[in-house]
């Protein structure tokens, strides 16, 4: 790891879950922790008939908190992971 890389402090793994679930969970991480930055695994949503449901959803969740994300790099799960940054 290079001096700009940080490792997130905790990671969800919402892979598999439903949108419900996965709403409910995040309700409660965001209740009761204070990280500055972590990572959601969403998926691929490639088991999906409708394409990547959890991703979508959790990108409009972060958007209408006004939490930054990204994409995360290949190496850290790509197109099925977020880091999302709360400073």
């Amino acid at each position: 790891m290079n001096k700009y890389q940080r490792a997130p402090e905790h990671i969800l793994d919402f892979h598999g879950n439903t949108v419900k679930e996965v709403e409910e969970d995040l309700n409660a991480f965001m209740r009761t922790n204070s990280f500055k930055y972590i990572r959601i695994i969403t998926g691929k949503g490639v088991h999906s008939q409708n394409g990547p449901v959890i991703r979508e959803f959790i990108k409009k969740y972060l958007s209408k908190k006004m939490i930054r994300y990204s994409q995360s790099k290949p190496q850290d799960g790509g197109d099925g992971a977020l880091e999302v940054f709360f400073e």
